[in-house]
């Protein structure tokens, strides 16, 4: 008797200099082949550390996109997922290049996979990840109703699968019937936030954001910035950042979520520069 093909995954990462946690993350997806066909599409924005070539020495077969050195996440996953539209495959996987995969997180994800019917169905696999004290990093995400604030808050760990209304981007996987209703993430946001608008955009579109039980890895989450400190040219430099709340990019995401309320929910998170 002939076992059904594996489910062919696009496996998307964006990395610049961080060759260690590039590798790392790789090397935990060796579990993976047993349950899905894997295309690692890596996004090397202009490292200087050698990531690319340790990658490939990781992952023999893995396709080095370069990028120009300011693409940051979003925007190297969007290149990534750009090229990766051409190959023939069921799904993508989201994985940030600091992720350790738990051993069985494939396996949990391919069995969920199946659950949902596979790459013809429309639907968005979340798993969330633990940081190394154990504490919940990152994962679902759902709305927190404001008239002040776009705001967001990460769901709580369960031991039964939960419905989110958005996500962090760590580990994602994201079924063909997905991107042929809905596309891929929107370029216009820098780094940060491109994750928030594609789950969405998904919840609006009637497609399922399922997360995991548990945790299906580990990633230390970004430490927080704190943006009243310091002269004022120099918080307004760090609010403005890729690592901050750039302008552009939030104006992109108040403007499609925040409706009446949109002139508060953008000038917000600016008010930290000041008190």
């Amino acid at each position: 008797m002939t076992s059904a093909p594996l489910p062919r995954i696009a496996v998307l990462l964006a990395a610049h200099n961080r060759r260690a946690m590039t590798v790392r993350a790789l090397e935990s997806l060796r579990s993976a082949t047993d349950h899905f066909d894997l295309t690692v599409v890596l996004l090397d924005d202009a490292s200087t550390d050698g990531t690319a070539e340790a990658a490939l020495a990781a992952w023999p077969g893995a396709t080095v996109v370069e990028g120009n050195g300011a693409c940051f996440w979003n925007g190297g996953m969007h290149k990534a997922w750009s090229y990766a539209l051409d190959l023939e495959v069921d799904g993508y996987l989201w994985l940030n290049d600091d992720v350790v995969l738990d051993a069985d997180a494939m396996a949990r994800l391919s069995q969920q996979w199946h659950a949902q019917g596979g790459a013809g169905c429309p639907f968005i696999l979340v798993g969330a990840t633990h940081d190394d004290a154990g504490r919940l990093s990152y994962g679902g995400q759902r709305r927190i109703p404001s008239p002040v604030a776009l705001k967001f808050e990460r769901l709580p760990l369960a031991d039964k699968i939960q419905a989110a209304e958005t996500f962090n981007g760590n580990i994602v996987i994201i079924s063909q019937a997905t991107v042929k209703r809905i596309g891929i993430n929107d370029p216009g946001f820098l780094h940060a936030m491109g994750d928030i608008d594609y789950g969405l955009r998904a919840k609006a579109a009637g497609i399922p954001i399922l997360v995991l039980p548990g945790t299906l890895g580990m990633c230390n989450a970004n430490a927080p910035v704190l943006y009243n400190r310091g002269p004022l040219r120099e918080r307004w430099r760090k609010m403005t950042s890729h690592r901050g709340i750039p302008p552009k990019s939030w104006w992109l995401l108040t403007r499609r979520y925040s409706g009446i309320w949109l002139p508060i929910h953008f000038l917000a998170p600016y008010r930290k520069v000041l008190f």
